[in-house]
């Protein structure tokens, strides 16, 4: 009989009965149904963002099923408070455990330890300023949370990993055809091929028994479908399956048996040890930092629902209902149910395997003929039996739409829909005007609509849309559901929190497999929820000319008619409007003309001066780019426009015409002109709502109009706000502070094909306020993730010499690192390292030979799905978003790390996606008190809205500046055509060189 090492994890700290024999505990948990009543209804921000921050320290855990077997020791799990019992190692220990944080002591665990009320958010301004908070008020400093979060008991198994390779052999020309991959290449879709490997698989285990004496259903295994296949039993096995053999298995697919028909093939089956990792002992926690160890855990706890056929793996972690497909009011396209599962270590002083929840829904296109996409999607423009006659705009939406969608042709001489695989790579509209096309073609039913060109070169070949259809289970781009407004509905807290439970019934979890196997979640968890202690800290001091009254909930502030910190001066303001598809000209110049004048009042009320200003408009699509240009080269002829000081401003205002947007941004980096874009259709409601407010000589405001206004004073110099950063800690005019943001943008897949580069995105607070955030970005090779040294040495050697000259070498240096990926927290320290490496050339280089400063590096992620639930709505037991500064860390941290989830902000729709602070180096050893204090600071340092974002201000600028880049080389292709150095691209394209835009934020 195996021995069993068990250990309990998931429950939450649950109030109630305790077996002290079996340490199985019955609690009584927060949320039993998930809530029935509705939250309230959502708002609308200009900067949406549903996605924040927590942290705090973990409330609780006494071990759940403590007693050991056979002399095994047990690993802990989630359960309520207490220590450990009979002995045994504990898994949650109460508040903060008794691990190490960041090389400090037990004693120092900043997670065991309340916000006090002096420990208010101290900061820059002298203290008749600061936010003294009411101390009254902060019965919510210690708000408890629950998680998406469940513990897994692992028994002592030693489990064998192996790799699984299906081919389809072609006899003629001696090729093989890979089956166990997911890629749209082949013949099926994603759930067929799911479907026809397990059967294949077990077809070769059944033969494996039958060789070992034992029965065909005795081979106990997790599979995912593809290549990766766990036991626990070694198997070394080959199998060939002949054609006429392979055709007869029932109930394989059709795609499968099309395949096999057409090559005239057989089926090779084989199974191999990972030669890598053959085996290893699940208990053992050396293998718990294994990533493969979370793939193993996740493929385990995943057969029941794969096997059942309710869920189909779509991509990594993600698991899709396909039993509740939903049409939505496109047509063309349907929405799913899932779920996001994943598997990780959390822990201080004891590692914990734990299981993560979290409900997503995914839209696939409807597996429809094309030609009935286009009439769903633009039903106007797609009349039978009248020709088309595209304008630029509806090309670019119709090439989005079908451009590498996956098809199923259909040949009229089979009259049947045949099951290889054809990708679109782009739109013909001339192909219908062809009578080779036409004469191929005769019987069409849309003979008017254009053609599908499907493959690129010699394989290029044009083909009806009506003639194919979509390969179910695609997946719609992010960019269509943004241009055709499908992006999903973001789920009130208690609407996600009850999709979560009847997922996890759905999902059929400690199924036989995961008993076998030794993988169990302990209890219901959502009987026994799990839950943990945030922290709350007081909002930073927001000061514009004067201090502004923070609301304590929302965190948010209003200015009013409160002046700019530091007012800018815009000496020559160009208006300019293109109206590509315009139905009345004069109205859209009007509008134009009253929103400029209510511009130019407001940036008055706020203290910014305006010299001189004009409007110039153009009407049509076509020749827009040549009139934009005309606009740029007419403004560096003014007389002063060599003079640095001389600010001219661009407020660009035009419809959706393709292209514009990035030829606007060509054309500011080539002149040094600051430029900011509006649609036409904000215009219109600008003035919309200010006369609709007016009425009755009332004075009007317009939130978009504030903002424009905001935008225009920070690019043009000003600094409209500043955010106090702890005292306690070091305020920035006080200690000389150093704050960089980095983060890297990835060309897609498409894009990757065709050459684009990555694009390094970098920001610091180097301009004349330490609050105000410039960037620049610079180009590298595609999908690099890691920062090459050089481009983090130029960036930084140019930017601490300009803030030295203002305010001295800086004593500390904090550094924002976004995108790092699990386990790749080693190239962020050489970044980090490189970084002060620089710093400390630039000072001695000017004399300064004992020159150390202090580092704080802090990695941040978005990309998880840890969610916080706090008690709420109108009887204070429905799930709601905790409130805005308010953190979550101790024993929820990755394990053996120093992580915090903070929630900077109050999320306007949805449920908060609590951002990830991992903290990688730490010189100076500060509290996560205190780094939480100074992360919702900077947050809130955003200059753009009166609220905090969800991540950094310098992060922000980062991403922003990266995103800006990958625009200006899509721009500069357009208008230049390739280039492939990367260096000498930067060097054209960046900001860094310019008078203007180097010393202002640009984004």
């Amino acid at each position: 009989m195996q021995s069993e090492n068990r250990g309990r994890g998931g429950g939450g700290r649950g109030r109630g009965r305790g077996d002290r024999e079996s340490g199985r505990g019955a609690g009584r948990g927060s949320y039993r149904d998930g809530g029935s009543e509705r939250g309230p209804p959502s708002s609308s921000r200009d900067e949406r963002e549903s996605n924040n921050r927590g942290r705090g320290g973990y409330r609780g855990g006494s071990d759940r099923g403590t007693s050991s077997r056979e002399g095994n020791e047990s690993r802990g799990g989630y359960r309520g408070r207490g220590g450990p019992r009979n002995g045994q190692n504990s898994s949650y220990r109460g508040r903060g455990g008794d691990g190490h944080r960041g090389g400090r002591s037990n004693n120092d665990d900043n997670h065991a330890r309340p916000v006090e009320a002096v420990g208010r958010c101290n900061g820059l301004l002298p203290d008749d300023k600061e936010n003294k908070g009411n101390s009254s008020n902060m019965n919510q400093n210690n708000p408890r949370l629950a998680i998406n979060i469940f513990g897994l008991e692992l028994s002592d198994r030693t489990v064998f990993r192996h790799v699984v390779q299906m081919k389809l052999l072609d006899h003629k020309t001696k090729k093989d055809y890979i089956l166990t991959t997911m890629s749209a290449r082949g013949r099926g879709n994603r759930a067929s091929k799911q479907k026809d490997n397990f059967i294949l698989l077990r077809k070769l285990l059944d033969k494996w028994a039958g060789r070992k004496g034992g029965k065909k259903t005795d081979v106990l295994f997790a599979y995912d479908g593809a290549q990766s296949l766990f036991t626990l039993e070694g198997i070394s096995e080959l199998m060939v399956i002949k054609k006429e053999d392979a055709l007869e298995i029932p109930e394989i697919s059709e795609f499968l048996k099309d395949s096999i028909k057409f090559l005239n093939g057989d089926l090779e089956i084989t199974c191999e040890p990972d030669l890598e990792k053959p085996s290893f002992n699940q208990t053992e926690v050396n293998e718990w930092s294994d990533p493969r160890f979370y793939a193993y855990l996740d493929i385990v706890t995943s057969q029941s629902a794969i096997r059942s056929g309710k869920y189909l793996s779509q991509s990594k972690g993600l698991y899709v209902n396909t039993g509740h497909m939903e049409e939505l009011r496109v047509k063309w396209a349907v929405a799913a149910k899932g779920i996001h599962k994943g598997c990780r270590i959390v822990g201080t002083g004891h590692p914990l395997p734990i299981l993560e929840l979290d409900p997503q829904s995914t839209q696939y296109y409807a597996a429809i003929p094309l030609s009935q996409m286009i009439q769903y999607a633009f039903p106007r423009d797609f009349v039978p039996n009248r020709m088309i006659n595209p304008n630029m705009r509806l090309q670019r939406a119709v090439k989005l739409l079908l451009k590498d969608l996956k098809c199923n042709p259909f040949y009229e001489d089979l009259a049947d829909w045949a099951t290889n695989t054809i990708t679109v790579s782009d739109v013909d509209y001339n192909a219908p005007k062809d009578p080779e096309y036409r004469q191929k073609y005769p019987n069409l039913r849309f003979p008017n609509f254009p053609a599908a060109q499907c493959g690129n070169g010699p394989h290029r070949r044009l083909m009806p849309l009506e003639y194919l259809k979509v390969l179910p289970f695609q997946s719609v781009d992010r960019r269509v559901l943004e241009e055709f407004e499908l992006t999903p509905r973001a789920n009130a807290p208690n609407e996600r929190w009850t999709t979560l439970q009847h997922h996890y019934e759905e999902f059929g979890f400690n199924d036989q497999v995961m008993q076998e196997f030794g993988v169990q979640i302990c209890n219901d968890p959502f009987q026994n929820i799990s839950e943990i202690d945030g922290e709350r800290v007081l909002a930073p001091k927001i000061t514009y000319a004067d201090p502004v009254h923070v609301d304590d909930e929302k965190r948010d502030w209003k200015a009013q008619d409160k002046k700019f910190e530091t007012p800018a001066t815009i000496h020559h303001l160009v208006f300019v409007l293109v109206a590509g598809y315009s139905r009345n000209f004069d109205a859209e110049i009007k509008a134009t003309e009253f929103v400029a004048r209510a511009f130019m009042q407001r940036c008055n009320d706020k203290g910014m001066r305006i010299d001189n200003y004009e409007l110039r408009s153009f009407e049509g699509e076509r020749n827009s780019e040549n009139f934009l240009t005309s606009v740029f080269k007419n403004l560096v002829t003014h007389n002063r426009y060599r003079d640095p000081s001389f600010i001219p401003f661009v407020l660009f205002v035009s419809d959706d015409v393709p292209n514009i947007h990035e030829c606007l941004k060509f054309e500011e980096r080539m002149s040094d002109i600051p430029t900011q874009h509006i649609l036409l259709k904000n215009i219109r409601k600008i003035r919309d709502n200010i006369e609709k407010k007016s009425q009755g000589g009332r004075r009007a405001y317009d939130l978009t109009l504030d903002n424009i206004v905001m935008k225009a004073n920070v690019k043009c110099g000003g600094l409209n706000y500043t955010a106090d950063i702890p005292r306690d800690i070091g305020s920035w005019r006080e200690v000389s502070t150093f704050v960089m943001g980095m983060d890297v943008a990835h060309p897609d897949k498409m894009a990757t094909r065709e050459g684009s580069p990555s694009t390094v995105g970098l920001s610091c607070n180097s301009a004349e306020s330490p609050y105000s955030f410039v960037g620049d970005f610079l180009y590298t090779d595609p999908r690099r993730e890691a920062i090459q040294d050089e481009i983090l040495r130029k960036f930084t050697d140019q930017n601490v010499r300009n803030f030295a000259e203002r305010r001295g070498f800086p004593k500390r240096i904090i550094i924002f690192r976004d995108g790092v990926s699990f386990g790749e927290e080693t190239e962020a320290l050489r970044e980090v390292k490189i970084i002060e490496e620089t710093c400390i050339a630039a000072a001695k280089s000017m004399g300064h030979r004992d020159y150390a400063p202090k580092v704080l590096a802090i990695v941040v992620k978005k990309r998880h799905h840890t969610r916080f639930y706090a008690k709420g709505g109108h009887h204070g037991n429905m799930p709601t978003n905790p409130l805005p500064d308010t953190s979550v860390g101790g024993e929820i941290a990755e394990y053996g790390k120093r992580q915090i989830f903070i929630q900077a902000f109050r999320p306007v729709q949805g449920t908060a996606k609590v951002p990830s602070f991992l903290i990688i180096r730490d010189d100076e050893e500060v509290t996560d008190d205190h780094i939480t204090k100074m992360v919702c600071a900077v947050c809130s340092l955003h200059q753009l809205v009166n609220s905090p974002t969800s991540i950094p201000t310098p992060v922000y600028v980062a991403h922003e500046m990266a995103k800006r880049g990958t625009g200006l080389f899509k721009a500069y292709r357009f208008k230049n055509g390739e280039l492939r150095d990367w260096a000498t691209l930067s060097d054209q394209l960046s900001y860094s060189t310019l008078d203007r835009l180097s010393k202002v934020r640009v984004v």
